[in-house]
């Protein structure tokens, strides 16, 4: 049986790989259709993508 905490920890895990799969589909759209993307384009890019990852990944973790 799954303990609370447990599935606390799994469901912010899921958000967190759902919202990084989600940035790394965006961002190959955009390299796809030949925007021309700097190193810090993408650098600011994954960043951004990764900080919202672990909001949305703690939110669940929290509140599941």
């Amino acid at each position: 049986m799954i303990e609370r905490g447990e599935r606390n920890m799994e469901d912010g895990l899921i958000a967190l790989v759902s919202v990084l799969l989600l940035g790394i589909v965006i961002y190959a759209k955009l390299w796809w259709d030949g925007s021309g993307m700097s190193l810090r384009f993408t650098k600011w890019y994954f960043g951004l993508f990764l900080i919202g990852a672990v909001i949305v990944g703690g939110y669940f973790y929290v509140t599941a």
